[in-house]
């Protein structure tokens, strides 16, 4: 499984989060502790926003702690709003456009899990998919038309209706093609102003995600690092070994995260 990240938040460097901490994403890359997969080797990628409209992209197929890029470019570049994603290969070949975050239109999307039987459902999958959403993917993932599916459903209009229509329709999929497999998700998506993340599985438990809010970071170098308190993380593992101050998401549970706070409430499919 893939570990990723979403910031929301005053701005800051990427690296303050992608690299400083002691379990930075960068560490998990090839040393996860809440997944079945230890490694993820397959690719690196980011998604961030300024005052440009368009987010900033970055991806590619090195292995996160192998790519002198990923680092230099996290370094010097602020945002108060991004996504940065690890991959470990479950669907796709391991290619630039395989690899998270993907972006149609304005919106970032990420995606760990896998949707079991994706190969047997892919033709019913790709009826459903609207234009432009059907012709703007550019890699082969399960994940990607999970993204074009969740816009399909109205995902920029109503994230909440995207994110439940998307679901429902694999869950629907899943019974017409008698696919048993387990269907496991952890997502993250924006459109350069709230973000929007979930939780769910069918068939085995859903992926690890955490959020937290205001932290004071443990860095590698034994320094800490106090973020704003409006600073608000969704994480696939906490980037400390501080327990107490991430709070564990629900399984079969949305998450909202604005200027607001962090708001976490069951899924209503």
């Amino acid at each position: 499984m893939c570990r990723w990240l979403a910031y929301h938040g005053p701005e800051i460097r990427l690296s303050t989060l992608l690299h400083d901490p002691e379990h930075s994403l960068l560490v998990q890359s090839k040393h996860a502790t809440q997944s079945s997969w230890v490694v993820n080797g397959d690719g690196v990628g980011i998604g961030w926003y300024t005052d440009d409209p368009d987010p900033g992209q970055y991806r590619e197929t090195r292995a996160a702690w192998n790519d002198e890029n990923v680092k230099s470019l996290a370094r010097h570049t602020r945002s108060g709003l991004f996504l940065a994603h690890v991959r470990a290969v479950t669907q796709g070949i391991v290619s630039r456009t395989n690899t998270h975050p993907f972006l149609m239109g304005n919106w970032l999307f990420q995606h760990n899990g896998d949707v079991g039987g994706f190969k047997v459902m892919q033709r019913a999958i790709d009826a459903r998919l609207a234009d432009p959403w059907f012709g703007d993917r550019e890699g082969q993932t399960d994940s990607e038309s999970l993204f074009a599916l969740a816009l399909t459903h109205g995902l920029r209009e109503d994230p909440v209706a995207g994110i439940t229509g998307m679901i429902n329709t694999i869950l629907e999929l899943r019974d017409e093609a008698n696919v048993d497999d387990p269907f496991m998700m952890s997502i993250a998506a924006t459109g350069g102003d709230s973000l929007w993340c979930a939780r769910f599985a069918v068939g085995a438990a859903a992926p690890s995600l955490y959020w937290g809010s205001g932290l004071n970071l443990c860095n590698c170098d034994g320094s800490t690092t106090q973020l704003d308190q409006h600073a608000r993380l969704i994480v696939s593992e906490p980037l400390d070994t501080e327990e107490f101050a991430w709070h564990e998401v629900p399984e079969q549970s949305l998450i909202r995260v604005d200027d607001e706070g962090v708001c976490v409430q069951p899924l209503e499919l």
